[in-house]
């Protein structure tokens, strides 16, 4: 299945992130962040998000977020 990440859907849908972030009861800021993947989306939201934009769930393509004590594992060798 082929999938496009969670701000191309947006754009897909041709909404603003202001407009998109306050149908989705999120700051654009946050919203801007989970679009970049310094931010994981909770599942209400990305439900919510994929509704809004019309695609599956499924077709949303989120970013790795490194938040985890475990970062390292995704980081190369020569960063850590």
């Amino acid at each position: 299945m082929i999938q496009i990440s969670l701000k191309a859907a947006r754009v897909n849908a041709n909404l603003e992130q202001e407009s998109a972030a306050e149908k989705l009861c999120v700051t654009a800021k946050t919203l801007s962040n989970y679009e970049r993947g310094i931010t994981a989306i909770p599942g209400h939201v990305l439900k919510k998000a994929a509704k809004l934009y019309n695609i599956p769930e499924e077709m949303i393509r989120l970013p790795i977020v490194n938040d985890g004590e475990y970062d390292d594992f995704f980081l190369p060798s020569s960063a850590v």
